[in-house]
């Protein structure tokens, strides 16, 4: 059986996507799908001293109509803004810093996140951050690229118009995947349908307090370090 997932590139994504990835013969990033407002594709959360925090890249006006390839950062360039400290890029580092400076793998895992972030113009980068992210952790990943293929197609028919192209007979859909799925649809082109169901292993977060799951894999690095992320990359789920 050759299993394939896909999902859209996201920004410092949680440790479920991490596992689809490292569960999966191939992970395709969607990065032509159409961008979506208010996704993950452009934010993720971490921990602070009064709970979850979303840090957000700012995206220009019209970006809901674009490939998320295409879409431009707002004040993307550190060119197009008065000082270095109003660019997106320190602002997002800068509350990193602060809520995490005390962690156990502060110094090495803040290097690897700057080099992998950087100061992009467009959510282009999204990509090679998530594969300069699983090399960091030691994920072992087959990763392509939706763009490169010249596939399309909306929703379902894109995930069967994929496992065509990459000869898959099984498809790994996330935990939500049942609420839209068509189990018969997939099954009478030949694919297989597995859902993912990923429950975080609870591990030490930073300012105490009740434990917050779905949070960016970079709580879970800087907290325990990359080897024991992966560990909780591989074990905190069932298929």
């Amino acid at each position: 059986m050759t299993l394939l997932s896909a999902h859209q590139p996201c920004y410092l994504p949680w440790l479920g996507l991490w596992n689809k990835v490292i569960s999966s013969d191939i992970f395709v990033i969607l990065d032509d799908c159409q961008f979506e407002k208010g996704s993950y594709t452009n934010r993720t959360k971490i921990k602070t001293a009064q709970g979850e925090h979303w840090l957000t890249i700012p995206v220009t006006k019209g970006a809901n109509k674009l490939s998320i390839k295409d879409v431009a950062i707002a004040s993307g360039s550190i060119n197009e803004v008065d000082s270095y400290e109003d660019h997106w890029s320190f602002k997002h580092f800068n509350t990193i810093r602060h809520n995490y400076r005390r962690s156990e793998y502060f110094d090495m895992v803040h290097e690897e996140i700057d080099s992998s972030v950087g100061w992009p113009d467009s959510l282009a980068f999204l990509s090679n951050s998530l594969t300069d992210i699983a090399e960091f952790v030691g994920c072992e990943y087959h990763v392509a690229y939706q763009s490169t293929t010249g596939i399309t197609g909306h929703k379902q028919q894109l995930i069967i118009n994929l496992c065509r192209h990459y000869n898959a007979d099984a498809f790994l859909f996330g935990m939500h995947g049942r609420d839209y799925v068509d189990l018969d649809e997939m099954r009478d082109a030949g694919i297989e349908p597995i859902f993912q169901d990923f429950k975080c292993i609870e591990y030490p977060q930073q300012w105490g307090g009740e434990f917050i799951p779905g949070l960016s894999i970079i709580d879970a690095l800087f907290n325990v370090g990359p080897e024991k992320t992966m560990d909780l990359i591989k074990g905190g789920y069932s298929i």
